[in-house]
């Protein structure tokens, strides 16, 4: 088959990226949402473009050629700019192009703002898809550096990629739910005494209120840890269990789950929500489109502050 004298297209130029990175297929397609049939199809269409293997079966895993190193030496620090460079030229109608956009965000924001940033997409661009990937501070900023999110928003620690854009939506207060048929919780020692629920992705049982807890020589008994705000919606209503969580999503579950909300006698310094972006997508019309949205759809769950 005859290859072009043209540069494949921003998609199998990332794909490339991954692939050198990740020196496997599956985990490069996953990297960006695609499925291992589609990865290696790029694969493929990248070795005619480039009249080279690229990346050669060695055990498990790929290795990667001299020509494919010397290619993704002079295409992975230049790919962001180029993407930019296209996306600023490129309108965005949203109410007829197709386009995915990828967003990644924490559980709680997630559990909150799911529902109004469906109903907005649908609305304003039915033919556009959603892609979200759930994460925290740890490993949100690792996704936007790597292109497998335009968007990130949520807590998001200090360790954002140097070419980061950053805007804070929200310092979320903290707030406690608890069953409406259980008592208030009135002062610290009805709040040490009480059972408590907390969400844990990595399944420590210890947060940011047991280390303020911990200055004052206290600590509570947190019993049960989920690894999303949604299974609270079912574990707090008709038990006893209390739980310290944002405002935003707190919100969200008094709502759906009609639980009762009220001030925490302790709580941590306010939350820095803050949606991030990469310098490559600051320009795109499409990604701009969207951070409104999500902006929009975040700020009208509890506001901004």
């Amino acid at each position: 088959m005859a290859t072009s004298d043209r540069l494949p297209d921003l998609n199998l130029l990332r794909l490339f990226v991954a692939l050198v990175e990740e020196r496997h297929v599956t985990r490069a397609g996953e990297r960006l949402f695609l499925s291992q049939p589609a990865a290696s199809g790029g694969l493929k269409r990248l070795r005619e473009q480039f009249q080279d293997p690229l990346l050669v079966r060695e055990g498990h895993d790929l290795r990667v050629t001299a020509r494919a190193q010397a290619l993704y030496d002079t295409i992975a620090p230049r790919l962001e700019d180029l993407a930019a460079a296209v996306a600023a030229g490129s309108p965005f109608d949203p109410a007829s192009d197709s386009r995915t956009f990828r967003l990644g965000c924490t559980d709680a924001v997630a559990y909150a703002i799911l529902p109004p940033l469906l109903a907005r997409l649908r609305e304003a661009a039915p033919n556009c898809r959603l892609a979200v990937r759930i994460g925290d501070f740890r490993s949100l900023p690792g996704l936007l550096l790597h292109g497998e999110i335009g968007t990130a928003l949520g807590y998001l620690g200090e360790e954002l990629p140097a070419n980061a854009r950053i805007r804070v939506l929200r310092h979320a207060q903290w707030v406690l739910l608890r069953d409406p048929a259980t008592p208030p919780v009135a002062t610290l020692d009805d709040y040490c005494a009480r059972l408590h629920a907390m969400v844990t992705p990595r399944g420590e049982l210890e947060g940011f209120v047991d280390a303020l807890l911990h200055q004052q020589g206290r600590s509570r008994r947190v019993v049960l840890g989920v690894s999303s705000f949604g299974l609270l919606s079912v574990a707090l209503p008709g038990s006893d269990l209390v739980t310290t969580l944002p405002d935003f999503v707190g919100e969200r579950l008094r709502l759906r789950a009609g639980l009762t909300i009220e001030p925490p006698p302790i709580a941590p310094p306010p939350l820095p929500n803050a949606l991030a972006w990469s310098d490559a997508q600051d320009r795109d019309p499409a990604e701009r489109w969207f951070r409104q949205q999500v902006t929009d759809a975040f700020t009208g769950v509890f506001g901004r502050s």
